[in-house]
């Protein structure tokens, strides 16, 4: 009886059980907080490691897996994720949401690149600003854009549909749309690019897609190994980035900083300028809530993986300016980012009544 008597616990033990729980929860936040962020943060991280160290980068690019080096082989891997990862659409039945963000996001924000090449010529270096024009004409986000219309309860079939088809036949325009942004400095043949997009991008996607379809145990691994597929996909987003730093550190470091500076303005500021184009449009065809939502937000966002997939398959006398292209590509990612996480928040559309709510919606 004696020895199962538990007598009062010290109170320098109490203090270090709350001192425990304390820094417990403190790795816990510090956790989710690099996890919410991965992609952020390690942007950040690999290219601060990219500039300081370019030499591990330098000897990585080296690698071969027959005519493909490693930038190749990680868009390859990025894109059978995402295709594997994209959810039913079932609900994405809204034709004239569906064709409004098609036209927006193929056709009507890409426009954009020809004032960005032709007021910034002689004022910005010209590889940032086709870095940047390159940015605009690529589709919608994969992933991220998704993620934030499923925060503000938006139509998530319609926005996983829209990004499927845009990535699909954003493989057939953006060749053309490339060939006209670097017509100033090496012709680039479109249907020798198509040819290299489609390996890169269409066969992958397209892949990993099928995988999910023909296969109940894969659907069910993506569906219970989804932040982790993120990861993995994010994961090879930085390790091309790093890469293509590294090999143009010499340029990167050169660039000068008024450039760098103007190339941030401009990231915000296309951002905003999607992103008010969307309100007015979306608000003047008189789409339901959420589908305004998730056009809004998905008409606004450009995707960074497509944006390492074409740097990827542009010719090789480009290819060696790859670090300098991704840098505005990457700025302008950050900003979309930060932006719309912001505004995300306020568009949840609908209160326990019922009633609609979010200082930006339609009335």
């Amino acid at each position: 009886f004696g020895s199962s008597f538990r007598g009062p616990v010290p109170a320098a033990d109490e203090a270090g059980v709350r001192s425990f729980s304390g820094l417990g929860d403190a790795l816990m936040a510090v956790k989710d907080f690099v996890l919410k962020n991965f992609l952020i943060l390690g942007l950040l991280t690999v290219i601060t490691f990219g500039l300081v160290g370019p030499e591990p980068g330098l000897a990585a690019n080296g690698i071969k897996f027959g005519t493909w080096g490693l930038p190749q082989v990680a868009v390859v891997v990025i894109f059978v994720i995402s295709g594997a990862c994209l959810d039913s659409v079932s609900d994405a039945n809204q034709p004239k949401a569906l064709v409004l963000g098609i036209v927006l996001v193929l056709f009507v924000t890409p426009a954009i690149a020809w004032p960005i090449l032709h007021f910034g010529a002689g004022r910005v270096d010209m590889t940032l600003l086709q870095g940047m024009a390159l940015f605009c004409v690529v589709p919608t986000t994969l992933s991220s854009g998704v993620t934030m219309v499923t925060q503000a309860k938006g139509n998530v079939s319609l926005a996983v549909f829209l990004t499927t088809v845009t990535n699909l036949l954003g493989v057939l325009t953006m060749p053309w749309s490339m060939s006209r942004i670097f017509a100033a400095t090496v012709p680039i043949k479109p249907t020798d690019m198509l040819g290299e997009l489609l390996w890169l991008t269409l066969a992958p996607l397209v892949f990993g897609m099928s995988l999910r379809q023909v296969s109940g145990s894969i659907r069910k691994f993506v569906k219970d190994n989804k932040k982790v597929l993120g990861l993995c996909q994010n994961s090879c987003i930085l390790c091309v980035v790093w890469l293509m730093v590294s090999g143009a550190q010499d340029k990167i470091v050169g660039s000068a900083p008024k450039d760098l500076w103007a190339c941030l303005a401009m990231a915000g500021g296309v951002h905003l300028v999607f992103r008010v184009g969307g309100y007015f449009v979306a608000t003047a065809a008189r789409l339901p809530p959420r589908e305004w939502v998730t056009i809004v937000l998905m008409c606004s966002q450009k995707s960074l993986p497509v944006c390492v997939s074409v740097i990827s398959a542009l010719p090789q006398e480009l290819r060696e300016r790859s670090g300098v292209l991704i840098v505005p590509c990457v700025m302008a990612h950050a900003a979309q980012l930060i932006i719309d996480s912001i505004l995300a928040v306020r568009w949840e559309l609908q209160d326990p009544a019922g009633e609609l709510k979010g200082s930006l919606l339609p009335k």
